[in-house]
This record gives C-alpha cells, structure tokens and sequence, in this order.
C-alpha cells in the first residue's frame, strides 16, 4: 500500500549570509510514505533566492516520533541526515528517502527541513505528519514481512482502546516489549534461522491476533556462462549458490537481457558476434546481477552420433552449420584411453588389438578459439577384426610347454596348435598346451615347429631346438628367497646371443614349468610365480642362455622362498 502526503507551503523568513545573498528555507516540501517497505520519501525545492550561495548548500532533514503532531516521544527515534545539495543542478529539486526500523503503523511520524549555509539556518519547514494506525483490537504490523538472516527486526502491536498487552510471541516464544505511545507496544527479534516455507507466527494476546514473518537469504547467484550447442540458440547457465529459503511469490526471479526467463535457452542468429549477456537475479531481500561477454560462434561444443567399424570412427553432424568450421575431436575408448584427431566426421585410431569389443565416444569443440569440449556423444560398440600375427612361446623342460596367451596376445581366439618336429606333426586344442615327445634321442636335438590357427589364419611359425641330454648334470648353487620370490643373477654367458630364458619348478615335483624370458645384457631377474610359490618347498630355478641353435643350460640355483625347519619333540 502507498499513501501520499503533499503539501506546499511558503517560507515567510529570511536570512542574510552575505551581502546581497539570502539563506531561505526549503519550498514545495512532500512526504511520501510506502508501508510495505517501511520508507518515507521527501522531495522538495530550492528557493530562487539561494542560487546566489556561494558554497554548497546543506539540508537537515529530521524524523520525529509525535504526540498530538508536537512533541519528539523518544530520542532513541530521533533522525537527523545532513543533505549535501550542489548548486550546479539543473532541476533544483531533491529527494530524500529513509526506512523505518519501527513499522509506520506503529504511531505518528512526522518530518521538517531546514537549509544551513556555514553557521546559518533558515527556520525549519512545517511538520507533516503521517498518522500511525488506530485499531478496535489486537493487530501485530508490519504484515507478511520478508527478513534476511542474522538481522535485527521490529514488530509492534496495536491494541483496542481499554485493552491491556498480556504478552508479544515470536514463533511461540515469550518477547520482551517496550512501550512506545497509548496503545501501541514493540519488541526487536534477532532472526537467527531461515524460516519453514509456512514462514513464523508473530501474535500478541492470543494467536487469532498476529502476522507472519518470512526469514531467508537475498539472491547468491554466480558464475554466469552463455555458450551455443548448436548455433542457432544459446544456452546460459549459472550455480545457483545457497538456498534462500523464500518459496511462491518469493523466491527468486531471474531476467535474461531484461527478458523475464524462467528457461535457460533462447533462439539466436547465428552471425551475431560477441554479446554482453547479463542476468539478473531479485527477490524481497536483494538483487544482483551476473554479467559474461562472448561471442558465441566461437565457443560452440558440439552432440555428435558416432559409430565404428574396425578401426575407423565416423559420424554425422545434426546441424550443417558444422561442415565450414575446423573442428578438434576426442575420441575415447574403454580399453585404450583417449585418442585425438582433427576433422569433422571420421578419425583413424592405430593400435587397437585384434578380435577385440570396443566403446568409442565421441567429442568436439572448435579448434580456433576453443572454448571447451561439448558433450560426449552416445557410445557405439565394435570388434575388431582377428589377426595372425603374433607368434606364440614355449620352452622346454622334459615336455615342451606352450605358454597360454590372452585374447589381445593371440589376435583372436585360438583354434588349434600345429606341432612337427622331424618327420612327425601333431594338431593340439586349447586348453592342451602341451606334448611329449616319444622318440627323443640322446645323441641329436631336435626341431620343434609350433604354429597356432585362429579364423584369420595361421601365425608365424614358433621354433625351438631341443639340446641333446647332458652326459652330466649341472650342478645347482643355493639360493635364498625373499618377500614371496627369487632375487636371481648369474654371471654372462659367451654364448648367450638372444638372452636368456629362466624356468623354474619345485625340486622334488612333477610340475609343469614356468619360464621367463630376459632381454640380451641382462643377467638378474625378480623371480615371481604366476601361483604362489610355497613355503618349505626347495624350488630349482635354470638359467639357459638363448643361442642361434639349442639353447645351453647355463647355470642352476636351488633354494626356498622360506624354509620351515623341524624341531624334535621331547
């Protein structure tokens, strides 16, 4: 509710500052007064007279609280404000505005100016009055208020003539009062909370008599970004900071370049350049603005669609507008990490393993001016195609082994093992990963051939030279393990032209061998069984050196990663 209060009046007295030059009081005086923000507003004008001030003019403009439209109740709501007023302005009239920290319902107000130049005053304006309410029974003002968090507030309540405060409540608590005039009583509450969304009751002598207070927070809104997706409208997003705690016709309204918005996406052309774009965010206890500069044709992530075969990723625009624009993509796939290309609809990943299943996504953003990636399209799965490529291991001790390989080492999935040696051949299935062979002699070697069959063919043959038996046995040093293995080393062999291999088995056990290879040079190698290596078990490790034939036992250790000793019983 807004009421006004005009009223015009003539000053009568004037004071000589200067020669020539008259101090007059303040002309055309008004008192405008709006109770829903508890504010009253006073314009007023200069008299001709004080243009010939020298200096800057000054108005004291005070806020009293009446009885019978006379008397100052209470210094404690005593205002005084010194109005600074320049001479340069045009208009020569002036406006003043001040809230109430009493509601105006309360009691009476009444406001007077006067203008001072130095150690002069004219003689203060005629009081105008703006009359508190009256009420035939209990009444709490201000009504429906909304008050930030962590302040201080004033509620008063107005009783009937005859009637007698037996109490003031906030949210059903006990408030102490103070008597302002009559009938009219007020008590300050500290808003400590926010309040529920049904708000707090305030009442006093009985709950059928009161008001509600709404507790909360201005607008915490940051952040502002305003990007395009698709070039033909733009998108602004913004966190959104703490909840305020205002709900309905309070909560949080937000304007988009002065359009209210209660979307985040509006149409644009797509030519537009660089736009300031700037947000504002009010509710009853404040507003802010956010503000972002950009120009949207260059910070455009994009929604592709991809799909794959094999190795070669290609996808599709929605939008046309992408073909004339130099894009930087990502391609991610969930077995090999990331990889990047430059284009607009296809990439060329390298390295992908054979018979393998992939998921590739897919995500661009412009290469010049880049802004940020745009979102990842929907995943497209494919397998690659089988390979035969890789050759496969083995290694000799009394049988020869062949090493099982992952789906990635293989190229797909093995379908069988070609063995010769000599004159004979012999086809294994997985998961047979070993033979024997019967006719061995123990004056020559032999030449065994391994090759290994998937969909895509065969792979390149495997070849081992089995020695002739040793007229003696090596003999073996001691070793001693550690941390579950075998730190092992050996002194370089003249022989050694590929390296070495390392096997090893439990001294005492049929088993079926574990090997290792390492590189040329090297002569040490951590020692770590693919099964656990047990405790109390002597394991024999052999060290043979990879030569152009056969390879040459080398050198032998034997030892236990722990021995377990037994003590006699008494």
């Amino acid at each position: 509710m807004l009421n006004c209060i005009v009223i015009m009046h003539t000053v009568t007295g004037y004071t000589y500052v200067a020669p020539g030059v008259l101090l007059s009081g303040p002309q055309n005086v008004s008192v405008n007064y709006d109770l829903k923000d508890q504010r009253i507003s006073v314009t007023w004008e200069d008299d001709p007279s004080s243009s010939r001030v020298p200096d800057k003019l000054i108005y004291d403009v005070e806020v009293l609280l009446t009885v019978n439209m006379t008397e100052v109740h209470s210094v404690s709501y005593y205002i005084e404000e010194a109005v600074d007023v320049r001479q340069a302005l045009a208009s020569r009239k002036y406006h003043w505005s001040w809230t109430s920290a009493l509601p105006l319902e309360c009691t009476s107000h009444s406001v007077r100016l006067r203008s001072r130049y130095q150690n002069y005053t004219s003689q203060w304006s005629p009081l105008l009055t703006i009359t508190g309410r009256a009420s035939s029974h209990p009444q709490v003002f201000p009504k429906s208020s909304v008050v930030q968090v962590d302040s201080n507030f004033t509620f008063c309540c107005i009783l009937g003539p005859g009637q007698r405060l037996e109490y003031m409540k906030y949210n059903n608590i006990l408030m102490n009062t103070t008597h302002i005039i009559d009938q009219s009583y007020a008590m300050v509450v500290h808003m400590q909370s926010p309040s529920p969304p049904s708000c707090i009751n305030v009442y006093c002598n009985s709950p059928l008599y009161g008001t509600c207070v709404y507790v909360g927070y201005p607008p915490g809104d940051r952040n502002l970004v305003c990007e395009t997706r698709d070039l033909e409208s733009v998108e602004c997003h913004w966190d959104t900071g703490r909840a305020t705690n205002l709900t309905k016709q309070r909560m949080t309204r937000y304007d988009l370049n002065g359009r209210y918005s209660t979307i985040t996406k509006r149409k644009i052309r797509v030519d537009q350049g660089e736009r300031n774009w700037t947000l504002t965010a009010r509710n009853p206890l404040g507003t802010l603005e956010l503000r972002d500069t950009a120009d949207l044709k260059k910070r455009a992530p994009m929604e592709v669609v991809a799909s794959g075969v094999n190795a070669s990723v290609q996808w599709q625009w929605e939008r046309p507008q992408y073909h004339i624009l130099l894009m930087v993509c990502q391609v991610q796939l969930n077995h090999s990490g990331n990889f990047s290309g430059i284009g607009l609809r296809s990439v060329v990943l390298h390295g992908l393993a054979p018979a393998q299943t992939y998921t590739v996504q897919v995500c661009c953003g412009l290469k010049q001016h880049f802004w940020k990636w745009g979102d990842w399209s929907k995943g497209s799965t494919f397998k690659t195609e089988e390979d035969s490529e890789y050759p496969i291991h083995m290694q000799l001790h009394g049988h020869t082994f062949l090493k099982p390989l992952t789906v990635n080492q293989s190229h797909g999935q093995i379908k069988d093992y070609e063995v010769t040696w000599g004159r004979q051949e012999t086809i294994l299935h997985p998961p047979q990963n070993d033979f024997l062979i019967s006719d061995r002699s123990t004056d020559e070697g032999h030449r065994v051939t391994v090759t290994a069959k998937n969909s895509a063919g065969s792979s390149l043959p495997s070849i081992i030279i089995i020695p002739r038996l040793p007229h003696r046995s090596k003999s073996s040093m001691k070793i001693v393990g550690s941390d579950g293995g075998f730190n092992l080393s050996w002194s370089a062999s003249p022989n050694s032209s590929c390296g070495y291999v390392v096997d090893w088995c439990p001294t005492h056990k049929k088993c079926r061998v574990e090997w290792v290879k390492v590189p040329a040079g090297i002569t040490r190698a951590r020692i770590q069984s693919g099964k656990i290596f047990e405790e109390g078990v002597r394991y024999t490790l052999s060290i043979f050196a990879c030569t152009p034939g056969a390879p040459e036992l080398w050198e032998r250790r034997e030892g236990y990663v722990k021995e377990c000793r037994k003590y006699p019983l008494f």
